[in-house]
């Protein structure tokens, strides 16, 4: 659910806007409040703030630095205020007046899209080890050991730095690729990397330490996306 307040200097606008904004069912709330109290006063801690431009204030600006887990600020206003907006470094999205459904239910979605994908982050970069059965043993492995995963039909076995030979157990790649962060890239229909482990690629190979592992075709997109999201 997404939490929103809206501090905005015409009511109507504002009324508006919250009608807007509640249409759709992944909005949990959406408060209409003023700067007293969103800064002084002890709130929910909201996913975004609608502010319009004459309402936004340094107070509120510092108000947003400060928060542990910073809500997305959006600013609505004429098209030569929003030109006009010196402060823009923190600003998400803009919003023109007079508002429209179809761009607010838009904003609305790449708000939603980010902020669950931020949060999808932080879950993956929690996610340190996994325990995988092995030789009748549960082991637990460190994901930033892993070098790479190689499918062999419903088993997988995985490579782990310092390691001369690999774990196997009996899971197959695809249940691997659901798990792992964004950090571990499917490359071949038989293998996963480690991102962070690659010493170079050529044309149609990855190498990781003595190991050379094949670009797959079907895959050689996902993997420059990857390789761009880390230039």
């Amino acid at each position: 659910m997404i939490l929103f307040y809206i501090v905005h200097h015409e009511l109507s606008d504002a009324i508006v806007l919250q009608a807007y904004l509640s249409t759709t069912d992944f909005t949990n709330n959406v408060l209409i409040v003023d700067e007293n109290t969103l800064i002084n006063t002890h709130l929910e801690n909201p996913s975004a703030i609608i502010c319009s431009i004459p309402a936004l204030s340094n107070n509120i600006l510092k108000w947003l630095k400060k928060q542990q887990s910073r809500p997305i600020l959006i600013c609505c206003g004429t098209g030569s205020e929003i030109e006009n907006l010196v402060n823009t470094q923190q600003v998400f999205a803009y919003l023109q007046t007079p508002f429209s459904l179809e761009r607010v239910m838009s904003l609305k979605k790449n708000i939603y899209d980010y902020v669950y994908n931020v949060a999808k982050l932080d879950a993956e970069k929690k996610k340190e080890f996994l325990f995988i059965k092995s030789d009748y043993k549960l082991i637990r492995i460190d994901l930033p050991d892993v070098l790479f995963f190689s499918g062999l039909k419903d088993y997988t076995q995985i490579f782990l730095k310092g390691k001369k030979a690999p774990l196997t157990t009996l899971k197959n790649l695809k249940e691997f690729e659901n798990k792992l962060s964004s950090e571990f890239v499917r490359v071949h229909r038989s293998y996963i990397v480690a991102m962070n482990r690659i010493d170079y690629i050529s044309k149609n190979e990855i190498i990781i330490e003595t190991c050379t592992i094949p670009i797959g075709n079907t895959y050689r997109k996902i993997l420059e996306d990857a390789i761009a999201r880390n230039s």
